[in-house]
């Protein structure tokens, strides 16, 4: 079995793959994903196997990959698995290329409906410029640090109000918004990220860090850089130097704005 990387950068994965003659079994290496999951290819007396499986046992994310062949119309989507072989093709074909986008499989949310609502909301966030404010219940069942706050004897339980310092009410905002109804903005994606760390709301976190490498060029390589040097952002920092490895990114171009902007400061 032959087999040409055409892209892998990011999220994306695609191959070309192809056969001389219906060999016994032949497999392509493992495609590490955005640093979090595998994607490997296998061809058995002629039939085509998939297996996809996450990187590390302890992260709790569920991904998604959506597989699309276009030469025989497939377009399917599968979540991680324990890692068992999935048929991706029951019948012998030659050659093909097949194309793989990784993302994160959406945790339950039925909250969208209470997003507008005014009259049931009973607690507070607050900003540094203003307030957004939501249900207790939402926000117990999004944070795990934020349930325990909510849950125990803190004085923000009592009052109905926590105080998030350094943070803009647009960014709380754009908390609620993924909270509720599951989007994402596109800008302010550094201190969405932040705040989900605070509060350890993985899903969110890995979606802002997916969003932000998909606009990462050499033009804003250094304020990336200086963002997660300051706030030690170790998932964000791995997938750059990823990209930087895979030539998503040229270096020479990276390192030219890196000193540009250096001798500015």
């Amino acid at each position: 079995m032959d087999y040409k990387t055409v892209i892998h950068r990011l999220n994306t994965l695609e191959i070309n793959l192809q056969v001389y003659k219906k060999e016994t079994e032949a497999s392509t290496p493992e495609y590490i994903i955005s640093g979090s999951a595998i994607f490997q290819v296998k061809q058995q007396e002629g039939r085509w196997y998939f297996r996809f499986v996450k990187l590390h046992d302890d992260d709790p994310l569920t991904y998604a990959i959506n597989i699309t062949i276009e030469k025989f119309d497939i377009n399917k989507k599968f979540v991680t698995n324990d890692g068992t072989w999935q048929e991706m093709v029951g019948y012998y074909i030659y050659r093909f290329t097949v194309k793989v986008i990784l993302d994160i499989f959406p945790g339950e949310c039925s909250f969208a409906p209470l997003h507008e609502d005014a009259e049931l909301t009973d607690f507070e966030l607050r900003g540094e410029d203003g307030s957004v404010h939501m249900h207790r219940a939402v926000l117990a069942a999004s944070s795990p640090v934020l349930r325990r706050m909510l849950c125990g004897t803190w004085r923000e339980s009592s009052e109905g109000v926590v105080d998030v310092p350094g943070t803009s009410r647009t960014t709380l905002q754009n908390l609620k918004d993924y909270v509720y109804l599951r989007t994402l903005p596109e800008t302010g994606l550094e201190q969405l990220l932040l705040i989900a760390s605070y509060y350890m709301m993985p899903e969110l976190e890995q979606k802002c860090v997916f969003k932000i490498l998909n606009s990462f060029t050499a033009d804003n390589v250094y304020n990336l850089f200086e963002f997660i040097t300051k706030h030690k952002v170790t998932r964000l920092l791995l997938l750059v130097l990823e990209c930087i490895q895979t030539g998503t990114v040229d270096v020479k171009e990276m390192r030219n704005h890196l000193l540009h902007n250096m001798n500015e400061k």
